[in-house]
Parts: C-alpha cells; structure tokens; sequence
C-alpha cells in the first residue's frame, strides 16, 4: 500500500498486487468467446454478414461450402456468445453481427492485458514506440 500526501494529511491508495490483477485477466477471459473466434468457419461467416449485413440462413449457406446444418450449428454457438444477434420473421430466422457486444468483448480483454503488463511485465518487455 502506498500513501498519497495531500497536504498534511496522508491519504492510503491501494495498489493491486500481481495475484489481483493476474485473477482479474483470468476472469475478464472468455474462453467460449476466443474459442468461437479461431474457427475459420465462423471467421468466414462473420465476413459474409460484414459484406451482406443482416440475412437468413439460406443466403449464408449459398456462400459456404459446408452443410446447412453445419451452418447453422456455428450460427447457435455465435449467437450463444453474443457475436451474433438472430430475429425471426414468419418462418425464417435472420442473422446480424452484435457489434456492440462484439466490441465491448474484445475491448475489455484489452484492457485487462493492458493492466496486466503494466503491472506483471518487465519495463524492457514492451517497449514504447
């Protein structure tokens, strides 16, 4: 702990210790998200809804060579984590990137690498540009 000093008085700041901040990265990871991320599959969905915007399945499957039902399985899992948002309209359910969650997930993560290295790395580590 250390003390600020602000005029006379001595003010206590609390400065977090490796094992805090290394136990905040690990809760800010999130496994199932990464995971859903290194599947070149969904990669290439993420793609074709960037290119296309929101659409149905059907479209998507045009533009894949793999099964619908393969398709569809990855859409679930995407949907799942929050990468995706899927509204249904009379029989048909359509597909659009969740950006603002999509982001906020990733920069999130950033930020806990960022104040884990400030804090766990050596100064030499990552030098400034």
């Amino acid at each position: 702990m250390c003390a600020y000093i602000y005029g006379t008085m001595k003010i206590p700041i609390h400065t977090k210790t490796r094992e805090e901040v290394l136990k905040e990265f690990a809760e800010a990871y999130d496994a199932r998200f990464f995971k859903t991320l290194s599947e070149p599959v969904r990669i290439q969905i993420l793609c074709y809804l960037m290119m296309n915007g929101r659409s149905d399945i059907g479209s998507i499957t045009e533009s894949m060579p793999q099964d619908r039902s393969v398709v569809s399985r990855h859409l679930n899992q995407m949907h799942e984590v929050g990468i995706l948002r899927c509204e249904k309209e009379t029989r048909h359910m359509f597909y659009s990137i969740n950006g603002q969650v999509f982001i906020d997930k990733l920069e999130g993560f950033l930020s806990q690498i960022k104040k884990s290295v400030s804090v766990c790395c050596p100064s030499d580590c990552c030098p400034k540009q």
